[in-house]
């Protein structure tokens, strides 16, 4: 499960929403998202994709260089 790995995470202009909120852990960002809150806040003319990468910037944490390895092969 290495969602786990990412904490401090930042939902913003970035992932697609309007102002900034900081979430503890990736879990609490994505259940904030999925809210009607979350939705709110969502930039409705967002249409970049959104990848690891971005995940990464978005996050305090400092995942593994092999972890980001792996993750990135399975996600091809």
């Amino acid at each position: 499960m290495y969602w786990r790995l990412f904490q401090g995470v930042t939902l913003d202009s970035r992932m697609g929403y309007t102002g900034r909120r900081q979430f503890h852990s990736l879990g609490q960002a994505i259940d904030w998202a999925k809210s009607s809150v979350g939705d709110s806040w969502s930039d409705k003319r967002f249409y970049k994709l959104v990848n690891l990468d971005v995940l990464l910037a978005c996050t305090a944490s400092k995942v593994p260089e092999h972890l980001v390895e792996e993750l990135k092969r399975r996600g091809s």
